[in-house]
């Protein structure tokens, strides 16, 4: 895994947020994702897609439909998220055969990425969107459900 910060950053951003702002009744769209976020709707678009072909995330197609957690935010972890979009990146991965980069560069780069997961597995999206309350940040009020009959 080479880390790539941005898409990294992005990928976390996106799941806090559908974390932070979903309920059982309500998916998220790209849409209101990527209005809060203030990112291009075509940038997140692809990332939202690793996230669901990873089943972090749930699609729901429709007129109503968007995007769900797959399971508690207390069960996904920083690392779930960053291996969900490395996971492509390494299937582009090209190898290298220089000895120098098999015998010393390629076991350094293995060990620093594994301590980078090992600090991302300690924290979950329960974590984040907890910090986010602490900071303040509101979400928006449901509304009301009205029945006619």
């Amino acid at each position: 895994m080479v880390l790539r910060q941005d898409r990294a950053i992005i990928a976390v951003l996106i799941m806090t947020d559908v974390a932070f702002y979903s309920n059982r009744n309500h998916a998220i769209n790209a849409a209101d994702i990527s209005q809060r976020t203030n990112l291009p709707k075509r940038s997140i678009e692809p990332i939202l897609q690793l996230l669901s072909k990873a089943k972090i995330l749930t699609s729901i197609r429709g007129p109503h439909g968007g995007y769900h957690l797959s399971r508690p935010k207390r069960l996904i972890t920083v690392a779930d998220i960053i291996q969900a979009i490395t996971l492509e990146e390494k299937e582009k991965y090209q190898e290298i055969s220089s000895v120098l980069h098999l015998q010393v560069i390629k076991p350094f780069w293995e060990k620093i990425d594994q301590k980078i997961l090992t600090e991302f597995s300690k924290t979950t999206l329960q974590d984040l969107t907890k910090t986010a309350e602490q900071k303040g940040i509101k979400k928006p009020k449901p509304t009301a459900i009205h029945f006619f009959i």
